[in-house]
């Protein structure tokens, strides 16, 4: 698809944290060093539990006078409460708006000028636009519009994880996903919840699993279903679109993979 295309993702909120004490506070909860919001207006992050596992995964947006946390909306109620649960004696506000996220792919250098920004995870998934009301599509209307499967398949050939639908909630670490990978983290920053493990996988190599994108040679098996060779656990199916799937998998059980009916080979476009 030569001239670009964008289309719609589904069930996105945006929780807006305001308040006086909401940056410090945010840079004390998530994996994400908020300080960078002053020179990239769209970053990538995660709320982790104590433990260092995954508890929800969000997107940044910088406002004048708040940031919001772009995520599922099925999500977006809890992870209110959670964050709530920190606040203390903060001066922090939190509020949950339905938002329009319009997700595009072009040669467009006026992108930006149309309030898209890159999305931070990886080049090969363009650039991103959240609506907080209703807009128009002044800038892009050049380009194709796709269904949202398109966009899932090309996101499931990168290796991206696409929150409830790859995730283990306090299950998986972000070493797991390779979220450190796709810029979830900073590892220059202060501490934040669950530091301790994500750092210490992180700088010692101690990630024994990873997502990988995988070929699906024959029926695609239901996300969160245990992948078996030989009666051995290598890995886990998460979710899938036509032949392309994305599954964590052991990464001295490669040679293995043939045996459940998959392969890790590139994928074609």
């Amino acid at each position: 698809m030569t001239k670009g295309y964008y289309t719609f993702l589904p069930d996105r909120a945006a929780l807006v944290v305001g308040g006086p004490d909401a940056r410090p506070f945010l840079q004390s909860m998530i994996t994400q060093d908020v300080d960078l919001l002053a020179s990239q207006p769209l970053l990538y992050s995660a709320l982790l539990t104590a433990q260092g596992k995954l508890h929800y995964d969000f997107f940044l947006w910088n406002q004048s006078d708040s940031i919001l946390l772009e995520g599922e909306l099925s999500k977006a109620e809890d992870l209110l409460s959670r964050l709530r649960m920190f606040t203390l004696r903060k001066n922090v506000t939190f509020k949950i708006e339905p938002v329009q996220v319009i997700a595009a792919l072009g040669s467009d250098d006026n992108m930006q000028l149309c309030g898209f920004h890159p999305d931070p995870r990886h080049a090969g998934l363009g650039h991103r636009k959240l609506l907080r009301q209703p807009g128009d599509l002044n800038g892009i209307n050049h380009l194709q519009v796709v269904d949202y499967d398109f966009y899932d398949r090309l996101r499931i050939g990168l290796g991206i994880p696409d929150g409830s639908r790859d995730i283990e909630w306090e299950s998986d670490t972000i070493a797991d996903l390779s979220l450190d990978k796709i810029g979830a983290v900073s590892f220059t920053k202060g501490c934040y919840l669950g530091q301790e493990l994500t750092s210490r996988m992180h700088h010692r190599g101690l990630a024994k699993r990873g997502l990988y994108p995988v070929e699906i040679l024959g029926e695609a098996q239901r996300p969160f279903t245990d992948l078996l060779a030989d009666g051995n656990l290598i890995g886990e199916m998460r979710s899938h679109q036509g032949n392309r799937g994305l599954a964590v998998l052991r990464h001295d059980s490669l040679g293995l993979l043939a045996k459940t009916g998959l392969k890790t080979e590139p994928l074609a476009a």
